[in-house]
């Protein structure tokens, strides 16, 4: 593939720096520049594939209404734990 891009002069700059200190050709450096970029990119885990490795999901116990009555639920455990009543 060919690739035609515009650079200003600030990345002008950095290639022809890392063309003089590493002695490669542009092509080169574009394609280390890539090599890095798509294995930090790679690397990286799509957040809902973390929480599913953490084992969090699907760790809790509730009833199947807890989704409808969880303010209710809520209130009786901090009067149960704190001794707060209404």
């Amino acid at each position: 593939m060919r690739i035609n891009a515009r650079l200003d002069d600030e990345y002008v700059l950095k290639l022809n720096y890392l063309q003089r200190q590493t002695e490669k050709s542009v092509t080169e450096i574009i394609k280390l520049a890539l090599d890095a970029y798509y294995q930090e990119f790679a690397q990286q885990k799509h957040p809902i594939d973390i929480l599913a490795d953490s084992g969090f999901i699907g760790c809790g116990e509730a009833g199947s209404h807890l989704s409808t009555d969880y303010k209710s639920e809520l209130t009786d455990s901090l009067e149960d734990k704190y001794g707060l009543t209404q």
